[in-house]
């Protein structure tokens, strides 16, 4: 690609795909590319979302090269916190931080970036100097996260293209939580059950290990209705 393009509608190209240096790919909110084959960025690639939709990035191959998803968050208030996950690798949470400095919501020296603990069910926030925010976002854990106002937040690295695991543990017996925030790690939406994919979905795949009366995907509706 050596050309400016904006992805109105989805395409899927059956090749390797490669946007040579100078050149910008934007994939729009409603937007989705497919490769079946290899993806380079040696320039500029841009996904963006609103509060409604978000695009989506599938690659089939290796992907070389950081992208940038603008992913809405919500703004910070009662029960408005979002909870989501990156879904690039490689993203500094403390870059992450100071690159959306101008629309995360903060409290004093706390930023709204935080982690969940399910063996007390506390929540940490960004600012309290604690070992995780000096490292990566860790791809299938979920955040709580919020902005002054409901804005895109940028999150810069490359495409994750392999399977991803995430560690849940089941604290109930040990005075916290069986729950676990967990998320989905890819700049694509991923089938949640048999209506989407009678075999290749979340819950159909994971059912060995999700506790059997708890066989759900369970997401928080910023908007007071909860989870």
């Amino acid at each position: 690609i050596t050309t400016i393009f904006l992805l109105i509608c989805g395409f899927t190209y059956s090749q390797n795909l490669t946007v040579e240096s100078g050149a910008s790919l934007t994939i729009a909110k409603d937007g989705s590319a497919t490769v079946s084959g290899d993806f380079t960025n040696n320039g500029t690639v841009t996904m963006n979302s609103d509060a409604n939709e978000f695009s989506s990035l599938i690659v089939s191959g290796t992907a070389t090269g950081d992208i940038t998803y603008n992913r809405y968050v919500n703004a910070e208030g009662a029960n408005g916190w979002d909870l989501i996950g990156s879904p690039v690798e490689g993203q500094s949470i403390s870059d992450f931080v100071t690159a959306n400095s101008g629309v995360i919501a903060t409290s004093g020296v706390y930023s709204a970036v935080g982690t969940y603990d399910n063996s007390d069910d506390s929540w940490e926030n960004y600012g309290s100097s604690s070992a995780w925010e000096s490292g990566d976002f860790e791809l299938g854990t979920g955040y709580q996260m919020a902005t002054t106002a409901g804005a895109t937040m940028a999150f810069t690295g490359t495409v994750p293209t392999s399977d991803q695991t995430s560690s849940v543990v089941n604290n109930h017996d040990n005075s916290g939580r069986r729950w676990n925030l967990v998320s989905n790690p890819f700049t694509s939406f991923v089938n949640a059950n048999d209506d989407t994919d009678a075999d290749n979905n979340f819950l159909s795949v994971n059912q060995g290990v999700i506790d059997n009366q708890y066989l759900a995907a369970y997401g928080w509706d910023a908007d007071g209705t909860g989870y």
